[in-house]
């Protein structure tokens, strides 16, 4: 009897582990994606909330570091994953076009002009490789974890709180209440919360209303919650007429064209639905106009019409056209934009938009990817899409596509958007959030090939890997330290103080050594300290870094010059080299010309003086220094009859007054007396009180 109950208990014990085990193995696959998605949850939070105002690059920078220290640990999470549950390669047409937009990026990395740039990106944007890695990694992450579409609700509810928080900052700038005074941008009239741009705060806003309008078109949820989804849209759509980004009326626009096709597709064709389609049509028609008339966002959308702001726009977009049309299948290197513009850039941009400007993006999300990754890119982005559309239109009609239906229309306000403004780190992950719900929604289905057998791991493994990896953050900082040491060697140049200016610019280039403006802003230092020599070398740094900025040549130009006023051997072909870089690197700056026009000057080369004052003035004749240069050289070659005609087109195309008091001076050196006083009356017709003009009267007499 004994025997027998011993045994029975045996046989209770084995059946009772039989089912814990499974019970075990699934609590804990559960878990890792639940710790997986609450990353994903926190990455988001940083791309939206996160800033630090005292680094130099208070908005991208910041965003960038932290979420990159955070990819590590999520890259962890998602390893324990695929070892537990065996790493499978799913197959559709959506998961392919991923694929391949991910391998495009990698590939034009490898073959881009500036690898630096294309695996870190460009100083204030950092959308390099390494951002589209985190990126991807996120949308895995999203696709592995949300169980689809059970946990979609954790995206949401993470999106709609951290566009709460950035709205009332932005009600608090709107009201003149920002606890930190920016130099650059009055947040008042057009707030920009914690995106650092109006621009991107607003397309951020028409992608959050036009998701919460799709959430209340298509998600059946209690009375309370469709109110608090309504007064969120209520609330970005009131901060988006305020902010005035005219581009996410664009983005508003597409999101409720994707809307209304699925809307139609999810309804049917019935009378009853046609009708009310066109009540809806029709309000919203009401709404555009109301908004034209009485919004300042729709003051901005009526100057597009008289053609007002829109010059600079169609300059860029003719420069990415032709970069594109120069590097049709690969591009330029991925994110190498900035590398490649100045060699596209027209001298007309410098009248429209200012003086020594350049572009980091195209301002148009199709010709960016098509300068930067080619035909290639672009087909690969345009076939993700158009999977990413077919899918859900394929899917709209299922009881459980309402998160599908709206990462759709958020993204397709994401592009929309986007065919007028720039990437940010503020707003691109966005796209990669609404793949990874489409990748999740297809995972179900999807055709799968197993790399990797699933591997029976001990939990203290599985926590090492995750801790191992994660640790790696810690390295991710530097590029925040070394940017705040920059921030600081910048005040300290703006007061004066050389000592600490070098230190910290020091600083600066031994944590973060590869970019090239901590080179700069050394060599700057060191010029104050004086110590002309390291500024030398420290430019040299700078420019080997980045030899697509025109100003650090101008830099190293003007280095050299000095060295060769020592006659120090070679110091003058070294300085002519520099300028000729700079030339070469962005030949339609008349600036360019104009220094190289004063360093050939300064060394006593006045035919090249002339010569190159003479391009600058071709380029851009409304600039009175380069008459100034210009003429100054041709008195030095004994060219009276030159040195004068010149001030006589400055002074027709700058009416500037001192080149009026100069053209007298040299017509009263030629003893052209008559001209000279109809000259000086002219100058005290523009300024009665010019000192110069009266003392030249009294000296040659007024008659």
């Amino acid at each position: 009897m004994a025997e027998a109950r011993a045994a029975r208990r045996a046989a209770q014990r084995d059946r009772s582990q039989k089912k814990t085990r499974p019970q075990q193995t699934v609590a804990r696959d559960v878990f890792w994606r639940e710790i997986a998605l609450l990353l994903v949850c926190a990455e988001i939070l940083i791309f939206i909330l996160s800033f630090d105002a005292a680094v130099l690059n208070v908005f991208d920078l910041t965003k960038a570091s932290f979420t990159h220290a955070l990819a590590w640990g999520l890259l962890g999470t998602l390893l324990v994953i695929g070892l537990g549950d065996g790493v499978r390669v799913p197959l559709s047409a959506i998961f392919v076009a991923f694929y391949a937009v991910v391998a495009i990026e990698v590939l034009t990395t490898i073959t881009a002009e500036n690898q630096y740039v294309a695996l870190y990106g460009e100083v204030g944007r950092y959308l390099g490789l390494t951002t589209h890695a985190a990126l991807a990694l996120i949308a895995v992450a999203i696709a592995v974890s949300i169980d689809y579409p059970r946990r979609t609700s954790w995206l949401a509810w993470t999106i709609g709180a951290a566009a709460v928080l950035a709205g009332l900052y932005a009600i608090q700038q709107a009201l003149g209440r920002d606890p930190v005074h920016w130099i650059d941008l009055d947040p008042r009239a057009r707030p920009f919360a914690t995106f650092g741009n109006p621009d991107f705060y607003g397309q951020f806003l028409a992608v959050v209303a036009v998701a919460c309008a799709a959430v209340l078109v298509f998600v059946r949820q209690r009375l309370w919650l469709m109110i608090v989804v309504a007064l969120l849209a209520l609330m970005n759509v009131a901060l988006m007429l305020v902010v005035q980004t005219r581009g996410s009326f664009l983005g508003i626009v597409a999101g409720a064209v994707v809307i209304a096709a699925l809307w139609l597709r999810r309804a049917g064709l019935s009378r009853r639905v046609l009708v009310r389609f066109g009540l809806a049509s029709a309000v919203a028609v009401a709404a555009f106009v109301v908004m034209l008339a009485a919004t300042p966002l729709g003051g901005r959308l009526l100057d597009i019409g008289r053609g007002i702001g829109l010059r600079d726009r169609v300059l860029l977009y003719q420069s990415a056209f032709q970069m594109f049309l120069d590097h049709p299948f690969l591009g330029v290197g991925f994110e190498n934009f900035a590398v490649a513009y100045p060699r596209y850039q027209q001298a007309e941009w410098f009248g429209v938009a200012g003086m020594n400007t350049t572009n980091t993006s195209a301002h148009d999300w199709i010709l960016h990817v098509a300068a930067t990754t080619g035909a290639v890119g672009l087909l690969a982005n345009l076939a993700l899409l158009a999977a990413f559309a077919i899918h859900a239109w394929r899917r709209a009609r299922d009881a459980d596509a309402a998160g599908l239906i709206v990462a759709l229309t958020a993204a397709a306000a994401f592009y929309g958007s986007g065919l007028v403004l720039p990437g940010a780190q503020s707003i691109q992950w966005i796209p990669w959030v609404c793949v990874g719900v489409a990748l999740a929604s297809e995972l179900r289905s999807a055709r799968v090939v197993t790399a990797l057998p699933a591997l029976r791991l001990p939990g203290i493994l599985r926590l090492l890997i995750v801790v191992g990896l994660a640790s790696v953050a810690f390295g991710q900082f530097g590029s925040l330290e070394a940017n705040r040491a920059a921030k600081a060697a910048e005040v300290a140049l703006g007061g004066a103080n050389a000592s600490r200016a070098v230190d910290m610019a020091r600083t600066a280039t031994t944590i973060d050594p590869g970019r090239a403006v901590y080179w700069n802003d050394l060599g700057r230092s060191l010029e104050l300290v004086p110590d002309l020599a390291g500024a030398r070398t420290a430019y040299r740094q700078a420019t080997s870094r980045s030899p697509y900025t025109p100003a650090f040549w101008w830099n190293l130009g003007r280095m050299e010059q000095e060295f060769a006023k020592q006659n120090e051997p070679g110091a003058r072909d070294a300085a002519y080299v520099a300028m000729r870089r700079a030339i070469a690197t962005d030949p339609q700056n008349p600036d360019t010309f104009d220094r190289f026009g004063r360093i050939q000057f300064a060394l006593g080369d006045y035919k090249g003086a002339l010569e190159s004052e003479q391009q600058a003035i071709a380029l851009f004749p409304t600039i009175p220094g380069y008459y100034a240069v210009a003429s100054e050289a041709a008195r030095q070659l004994r060219d009276t009859d030159a040195s004068i005609d010149l001030l006589r087109r400055g002074v027709a195309a700058t009416d500037a007054n001192d080149l009026r008091i100069t053209l007298a001076r040299r017509l009263i050196e030629a003893t052209r007396l008559p001209e000279a006083r109809q000259v000086l009356r002219d100058a005290l017709v523009k300024d009665p009180n010019s000192a110069s003009a009266i003392e030249l009267q009294k000296q040659i007499g007024a008659q």
